[in-house]
């Protein structure tokens, strides 16, 4: 890294508490465009601001400033913290000094934890040195020669036409009711649910402006029930908040905007479903249900890709792995 660029990153280290993503891109141009036509040195002296800091901890760091200037999420960062931080615990070399048996023997002694954490946690590993190599601080990336481990696949279930209908009548008040309408007709995550405001919706279009990962924008769509019941609950909500959702229990909080957490639709699915009889009742799996009914009924996988969000249509794939009860539905169709 020259110093250009590790000034650069000092610099926005220090301000990332204080702007959000786009302001610190904004920031980030500006500083290199002005630091072009300059060669800069650091100053020898032991009264120099970075002379006492460990390399490798500014490489900590400056990771965390690019992830965050790339848009990651704030549960993304600090999921990648946590993996390092466990990583660092069990690992106490300089990275320059880290080998792929270093890395193995990190994954050794995770017993307790499933093959899906495990692959998670190389994920991270592998983004942090990758990084680390593209910026020069380490010469080799440790976790190149480790796969990820095969896994079995377990067929996960989208919710049942019936089952979807004990939901909905096990909803006692409009805005869980809404809930379930949206989350069915859109397939939005949990967090993109909780971020979504008021002044998003366009009821005349039946369009909801949707915030996700790296805080990339598109546009969800709500079917008839779930505009009808969006409008229903907001309609007998006599508040200013700017929330789509808010919270029945936490009244008053001015700061969160009374906003309802991801926290509080977990709970709400589960005794929804207690309600029901339905069992493994969660926001992801409304998600699922959206996509695969969406498939069911002839939308392009592609189509279902931008619905949901996601980058690769690999991803959207898995939800096109259905129920044995789908696929006799499909064989009595089409055979």
């Amino acid at each position: 890294m020259t110093s250009k660029e590790e000034i650069a990153r000092n610099i926005l280290n220090l301000l990332s508490n204080n702007f959000n993503d786009s302001q610190l891109r904004v920031i980030e141009n500006a500083l290199y465009l002005n630091l072009k036509d300059y060669e800069l040195s650091q100053k020898n002296t032991e009264t120099a601001l970075t002379a006492d800091i460990n390399p490798d901890a500014r490489a900590y760091q400056m990771f965390f400033v690019a992830k965050k200037i790339e848009g990651l999420s704030e549960n993304s960062l600090k999921y990648y913290a946590t993996v390092l931080r466990q990583f660092f615990g069990v690992i106490n070399k300089p990275l320059s000094a880290i080998q792929t048996d270093d890395i193995r023997y990190f994954f050794a002694t995770k017993q307790n934890v499933t093959l899906t954490t495990v692959n998670n946690m190389r994920r991270v590993l592998l983004s942090f040195f990758t990084w680390l190599c593209n910026e020069e601080y380490v010469t080799k990336n440790p976790v190149l020669k480790i796969k990820n481990i095969k896994q079995p696949k377990i067929l996960k279930k989208p919710f049942s036409q019936t089952e979807i209908e004990e939901l909905r009548d096990a909803c006692n008040n409009l805005r869980d009711r809404a809930i379930i309408e949206v989350l069915l007709s859109t397939g939005m995550r949990c967090s993109e649910l909780c971020a979504a405001n008021r002044s998003d919706i366009d009821f005349s279009t039946g369009e909801i402006l949707v915030t996700g990962k790296g805080n990339k924008q598109r546009i969800c769509y709500l079917n008839a029930p779930a505009s009808k019941r969006l409008k229903d609950y907001l309609e007998n909500r006599n508040d200013d908040y700017r929330a789509m959702f808010v919270s029945l229990l936490n009244k008053g909080n001015v700061i969160q905007d009374n906003r309802l957490q991801k926290g509080g639709v977990l709970i709400l699915t589960k005794n929804i479903g207690n309600a029901a009889g339905v069992e493994n009742t969660h926001p992801h799996r409304f998600r699922r249900t959206a996509a695969t009914m969406a498939l069911q009924r002839g939308m392009p996988v592609e189509q279902v890709r931008v619905m949901l969000g996601h980058e690769k249509i690999d991803t959207t794939m898995r939800y096109a792995i259905t129920a044995d009860d789908t696929v006799k539905h499909s064989h009595q169709k089409f055979m």
